[in-house]
């Protein structure tokens, strides 16, 4: 099969597929809302409000992927994660304190490998495979066979 071929059977699955849904088999693209939890709330926050110790500080951000790996994620912004797919909005005054916190920082989420990395690895796997195909073509095509 040419690389062209293989391109274009890439973009048509990519531009047909439906939104995922969970309750629906297999998904191609999914977006939404999606959390991720990054740490315990601090202590002082527990014990002016008790019922966050049940919870922890996460982001809740809105996303885009393929087969459940996300290619790019935006508008996110700092909730209480209060179970694995709820959450709670804080008040401006302890968002203010908790974002002043490098503990608290987008870049220490707890993102799962598949989540965070999958995606950018397939896409560098598939141009080194693209590349090997342009490579090893040229190169029969300038061979001569021989005998002749």
């Amino acid at each position: 099969m040419s690389i062209q071929r293989l391109l274009a059977v890439l973009a048509l699955c990519l531009f047909a597929a439906m939104p995922a849904h969970a309750r629906r088999g297999f998904a191609l693209i999914n977006t939404g809302d999606e959390l991720f939890e990054v740490a315990p709330f601090p202590a002082d926050v527990v014990r002016a409000i008790p019922a966050a110790v049940s919870s922890q500080v996460g982001y809740k951000c809105s996303h885009f992927g393929l087969f459940w790996a996300d290619i790019w994620t935006w508008d996110c912004k700092l909730v209480a994660v209060t179970g694995e797919n709820s959450y709670g909005d804080l008040p401006d005054e302890l968002v203010a304190k908790l974002a002043a916190d490098p503990q608290y920082a987008m870049s220490n989420a707890k993102r799962g490998f598949w989540n965070h990395y999958v995606f950018w690895s397939l896409v560098g796997a598939f141009a080194a495979f693209v590349l090997f195909a342009m490579i090893t073509g040229k190169k029969a095509a300038t061979e001569v066979p021989s005998g002749a």
